[in-house]
């Protein structure tokens, strides 16, 4: 249980400031300091790994569509 809450606390820390916060409970709720460093590695594959889905559905939106403008004539 203690890992799950530090697993939850590394993935929701963005900044510098946060994740050293983020490490330091997680190393004192007895997480493994390479545990810590595989579960980063981890997490900032799979952002990377997500960030072209997400800008490739949001310019497929229907706000980025051209409506056809009828022929006059």
């Amino acid at each position: 249980m203690a890992h799950r809450i530090a697993k939850l606390m590394l993935e929701h820390a963005d900044t510098f400031l946060d994740r050293a916060e983020a490490v330091k409970t997680a190393l004192s709720l007895g997480m493994p300091l390479r545990e810590i460093e595989d579960y980063f590695d981890w997490l900032d594959m799979a952002k990377t790994a997500d960030q072209p889905a997400r800008q490739t559905a949001a310019h497929s939106g229907p706000h980025t569509r051209r409506r056809r403008r009828p022929k006059a004539g």
